[in-house]
């Protein structure tokens, strides 16, 4: 890799960037960090570059092929905690934070265009208007970018408006490490995004051009296959009215037949199960009250499932869907309420469906938190989530200090399960402790069946080893789509 700071470098990075800019002030160099003392050590850039547009990005990734160059790129803003853009080598870090543009809004199709920056709290009211809402993760932070959480795949809680595991990606636009600029889905051709509108598209399917579905190589690439420069975002109708139910248990176990039966006919609409622990760290983070308190008052395992009606006969929707889910709580030996102990439903669901504060809620009590997240089957989630307790019990945490949070996907055909330890990031020794226990989890939640699909940490070297074959083939995808290694050089050892 060539390297950054030599004074020709410098003038060809700077006449690329017109418009954008590049800056090596440490304080912005220390806001692009990643703040997760349980990563190995990673390099951090050596400036930031911000490009003004597109045209702009796609002479820099020409500029980085030729004269080797070692980008990671960033589209959330704040505190930065997961790793995707960690990097072993030195590079530049590509920040995308400030494009903020939501050009087209489609009400008949239920789509939108967004670029890279748009958070959750900057599009939500931009749908609201048109009478529409978007699909979210848990509570998500206040900087997090709408185009990484999607292309990272982040669980929504909305699970029966998901068909896909892709979703709800529609058409994007990238540009490949080798430099090349493409469009996938309906947006692939022929013709401008303009003159596809005119003549009635609307960038909804994700698959094509023809046969091919390129978005796939570039979601959950962490970054290491293409830059994404815009995405086609499939929104949903706003619900006119809501009634969210909360059903309590003494176990998981106890929840997954009552979760099974709701949703293969698709009753209701949002639907997630917490245990106690992160349930409380979800809420007092968003100032429901203290941590110990809604801990206390709740059973050991909630389950938040939302009724709704939209804009056909909402009051008969919400009541037919009502009677269906008490009754199928009931042959389960469940009761669902409107509260539980300090809890109210409605509560609960509008804490996990707003963008939260800019630290993201599992960091708020103890100042960071482990998080170890997998797909597997519901019917095998309590094993897992029980596995990693006696693990954590090994390592003197009890049941009070570790969390669950269980999000089915995709119509729940797989649930995302996420296992959390909150800790304190100042303490050495704690440090050190949380390290060994992620180490340990995930090698062994992943021979007890977890799989990795985005893998963050220690999970990231434990999937690839467990299939050499896959990342073999991983590696000559690369190799194709950049083949001079200008995106993220090193990360997973590719």
């Amino acid at each position: 890799m060539n390297k950054v700071g030599n004074g020709e470098t410098d003038d060809r990075l700077h006449f690329v960037l017109t418009s954008g800019s590049l800056s090596r002030s440490p304080a912005e160099i220390a806001a692009s960090r990643v703040e997760n003392p349980l990563l190995d050590s990673t390099t951090e850039p050596s400036c930031v570059l911000r490009p003004a547009d597109a045209d702009e990005l796609h002479q820099l990734m020409r500029l980085a092929n030729e004269l080797r160059l070692n980008l990671t790129v960033a589209s959330s803003a704040g505190r930065h905690c997961k790793g995707g853009f960690a990097a072993a080598k030195q590079n530049l870090r590509v920040d995308l934070s400030s494009w903020k543009g939501i050009p087209w809004i489609n009400r008949r199709n239920r789509v939108c265009l967004i670029e890279p920056g748009v958070t959750y709290g900057e599009l939500l009211p931009r749908l609201e208007a048109e009478g529409m809402t978007a699909p979210m993760p848990l509570a998500p932070r206040s900087g997090k970018s709408v185009l990484a959480a999607v292309m990272d795949r982040d669980p929504s809680t909305w699970p029966n408006r998901q068909w896909d595991g892709g979703d709800p990606v529609a058409s994007t636009e990238f540009i490949f490490g080798s430099g090349e600029r493409f469009r996938t889905g309906a947006a692939g051709g022929p013709g401008t995004l303009e003159a596809q509108r005119a003549a009635g598209g609307a960038h909804k399917s994700s698959a094509g051009p023809s046969q091919t579905d390129f978005h796939r190589v570039v979601q959950g690439s962490q970054g290491t296959m293409g830059v994404v420069t815009w995405i086609a975002l499939r929104a949903e109708l706003r619900p006119q009215i809501e009634r969210p139910l909360l059903l309590g248990a003494h176990s998981l176990s106890e929840l997954v037949p009552f979760v099974y039966e709701v949703q293969r006919p698709w009753l209701g609409e949002h639907s997630f199960v917490l245990d106690r622990t992160a349930a409380a760290l979800l809420l007092s983070a968003g100032g429901a009250g203290s941590f110990a308190e809604l801990r206390d008052s709740l059973p050991a395992y909630v389950c938040l499932q939302n009724v709704a009606g939209f804009e056909r006969l909402p009051e008969e929707r919400v009541e037919y869907q009502t009677r269906d889910i008490e009754e199928i709580a009931r042959k389960n030996g469940l009761a669902p309420v409107p509260a539980l102990g300090r809890v109210s439903a409605r509560t609960l669901l509008e804490t996990a469906t707003t963008p939260g504060a800019e630290a993201d809620w599992r960091h708020h009590h103890s100042g960071h938190c482990l998080s170890i997240f997998f797909l597997t089957t519901l019917d095998r989630a309590a094993g897992l989530v029980g596995l990693f307790a006696d693990l954590a019990s090994g390592e003197g945490l009890g049941e009070e200090c570790i969390g669950c949070y269980v999000q089915p996907v995709v119509q729940n055909h797989a649930c995302h399960v996420e296992l959390l330890a909150p800790f304190d990031p100042e303490q050495p020794a704690e440090v050190e402790r949380f390290r060994k226990l992620e180490r340990d989890s995930v090698a062994k939640l992943a021979a007890a069946g977890a799989f990795f699909s985005r893998p963050y940490g220690s999970a990231a070297t434990t999937a690839f080893r467990r299939n050499r074959a896959s990342y073999e083939v991983l590696k000559k995808v690369k190799g194709i789509f950049d083949p001079n290694g200008i995106l993220n050089d090193g990360k997973w050892g590719l």
